[in-house]
């Protein structure tokens, strides 16, 4: 309960939302959509790309630690290493977490996110300085700053489990969306002009409809990156463009075309029987 009490004390504030703004413009101004955007993203991998570089990091400075604390003094040199291969490491990462804090879109996302990205580049900063300090030869210098780096880097370790499991930033947005499995009626035919998006809702979910190219399209409507509207999107060649960060999605089978999302966007049948557009979950 006290984990929780402080992580919502971090969500409302108005300081740490400052800072994610600004970092925000900072990383968007340099992190523009297109391959860079995608290649930091993980939209070339399906798969966010920051959750995995941070196993590195932290496991290079995890393993520092144990052999400062068990191995003795014939394991400095490899500690050593190990403090050096985390610090490397976390350039790469620290550039994914803020090309993903860019694409937040709360308050509550903002601030903790800021303050993640904050407690991390402070583990860098104190693992830099123990890396100099050990290779100067100021051994107990050099484990001081290595522990507390740890110790702040576990820190912000646990606000990003938060932003990622409780504020779901990262997950597919439509993971818990499940459509109609029976043909349902969503919308007269007569209703869905020629070359215009629609959105229309059966049950919770809420589903993209397009008439083009002879035939009707349906999506599901929430971007699976960050939520966008996607009928509010640019939709031309066969691909539709969520509003919010440009991702790029297929309206044949929901395929990602250009990130930075890395889920595709879940598809569904449609039809029109009696005068009724009809939508179904697609069966195996």
């Amino acid at each position: 309960m006290l984990a929780d009490a402080i992580t919502d004390a971090l969500e409302r504030s108005a300081a740490l939302d400052r800072v994610g703004r600004f970092l925000e413009r900072a990383t968007s101004s340099i992190l523009r959509s297109g391959p860079v955007k995608d290649l930091f993203s993980g939209t070339w991998l399906a798969h966010p790309l920051h959750p995995m570089l941070t196993d590195v990091t932290v496991g290079a400075w995890t393993s520092s630690f144990l052999l400062d604390l068990f191995g003795g003094e014939r394991s400095r040199a490899g500690s050593d290493r190990l403090v050096l291969l985390g610090a490397l490491s976390a350039l790469p990462t620290a550039t994914t977490g803020l090309s993903d804090l860019a694409d937040v879109t709360s308050q509550e996302e903002r601030a903790v996110g800021a303050l993640h990205a904050i407690g991390n580049l402070t583990a860098l900063a104190c693992y830099g300085l123990a890396y100099v300090a050990r290779r100067r030869g100021r051994r107990g210098s050099g484990l001081v700053l290595s522990a507390a780096g740890l110790g702040v880097a576990s820190g912000a370790g646990f606000l990003g489990g938060h932003l990622a499991y409780r504020l779901g930033v990262g997950v597919d947005q439509t993971t818990f969306e499940r459509g109609p499995k029976a043909w349902t009626a969503v919308l007269p035919d007569a209703e869905l002009a020629e070359g215009k998006a629609k959105r229309v809702a059966v049950g919770t979910t809420n589903l993209m409809l397009y008439r083009g190219a002879g035939r009707i399209w349906c999506l599901a409507n929430r971007c699976t990156h960050r939520g966008g509207p996607l009928h509010k999107g640019r939709i031309e060649e066969g691909r539709v463009r969520c509003p919010w960060h440009l991702s790029e999605f297929r309206l044949e089978d929901g395929s990602v075309v250009r990130g930075p999302a890395t889920a595709p966007q879940p598809v569904y049948e449609a039809r029109v029987n009696d005068g009724q557009i009809e939508v179904r979950a697609l069966t195996a």
